[in-house]
């Protein structure tokens, strides 16, 4: 039985997290617990035991969001704090490898911010930069900036920041917490591409990033702060004339294979990684159900995909050695998953 975590956007009760079990032989899911949340948990990550929640504020007074700890005790998950960022609501955060600062990207405002750690406790608010810029974006998805994803490169030299609504990859220096723009490292992306996320191939050469308004997948090479793009890659056919976003992004743990989920098109797209060029190749798409938000990689065996618009979890079984995809049978229904989580 695997263990992982949901985060829903359900309505009122119905919204928080979600502890679940996958039983790997008959793919079943199970409900083992909810927590529910005052606000939105809108991403979640783990590390060393812990599980750590950006909220979206839930609150027409601007009183909530914020960055939420949970320690991880076999199938509970007990809290260690949540931290209160009076109506500022974050998308997503990462952790650094000493677990003394964690950073959050605030989509609403179109800043990164980051805070202390103490013990898998957030102590403080350290510092917070706000974002310039804005795109052509017919939908006014670029009317400001917006951070979407935030992470810290793999030689330990940078946070950085992907941002929506500015077409660019903020990239900061940090010391002790303290985050500083270092503008000649910043990456600007193409106009109206609306980066999303971006993830690193674990040799550290190549960075691949999702961009959500142009649906495409942007593969860089990666050398001491500097990105040079190699390829660009559609994420969903050219003959789709439908609206469509891409979302998230994972990798396989060999690095051999990478996924991207569309909503729109409703599907999870399956390209092979060549580990010496970096460039990646599609090989197919498998039709999910409606708005796949998020979905993860469990033990390069399944996909498991939250579909935000159908209010369901779905299992894909995953052969990696013969590169097949599948769509199982096995689906549990769970109010608007939008980010999927285990150890």
């Amino acid at each position: 039985m695997k263990t992982f975590y949901v985060a829903s956007y359900g309505k009122n009760n119905d919204k928080g997290i979600y502890i679940m079990r996958l039983n790997e032989e008959t793919l079943e899911m199970q409900r083992v617990q909810q927590i529910v949340t005052q606000d939105y948990p809108s991403y979640m990550i783990t590390k060393d035991h812990v599980l750590y929640v950006a909220y979206k504020n839930a609150s027409s007074l601007n009183d909530g969001g914020g960055l939420g700890s949970f320690s991880i005790y076999k199938d509970e998950l007990i809290l260690n704090n949540n931290y209160n960022s009076s109506g500022r609501s974050y998308t997503h955060l990462c952790v650094d490898d000493t677990l003394r600062y964690i950073f959050a990207a605030n989509y609403h405002i179109g800043a990164t911010a980051s805070y202390q750690l103490d013990n898998k406790t957030i102590t403080q608010k350290i510092s917070a930069v706000r974002h310039k810029g804005l795109g052509p974006d017919l939908l006014k998805r670029q009317t400001g900036p917006h951070a979407h994803y935030v992470g810290i490169t793999p030689d330990k030299q940078f946070v950085y920041s992907v941002d929506l609504g500015a077409d660019k990859v903020v990239m900061y220096r940090f010391h002790q917490g303290v985050l500083l723009e270092d503008a000649d490292y910043t990456l600007n992306v193409i106009p109206g591409s609306g980066p999303r996320h971006m993830i690193f191939s674990y040799d550290g050469r190549f960075a691949y990033l999702v961009n959500e308004i142009a649906n495409n997948i942007m593969v860089f090479k990666y050398s001491e702060g500097r990105f040079s793009l190699i390829q660009a890659i559609h994420c969903i056919p050219r003959h789709f004339k439908g609206f469509s976003s891409a979302s998230a992004i994972r990798m396989t743990s060999t690095g051999e294979h990478l996924f991207v989920s569309n909503r729109g098109h409703d599907s999870i797209a399956m390209y092979r990684v060549n580990k010496e060029s970096g460039k990646i190749s599609l090989l197919y798409m498998v039709h999910t159900g409606k708005g796949p938000r998020d979905f993860h990689i469990i033990n390069d065996q399944f996909l498991i995909v939250g579909c935000q618009g159908d209010n369901q979890l779905q299992v894909l079984t995953f052969d990696e050695d013969n590169e097949k995809l599948l769509m199982s049978d096995s689906t549990i229904d769970l109010p608007a998953p939008v980010c999927i989580a285990f150890e």
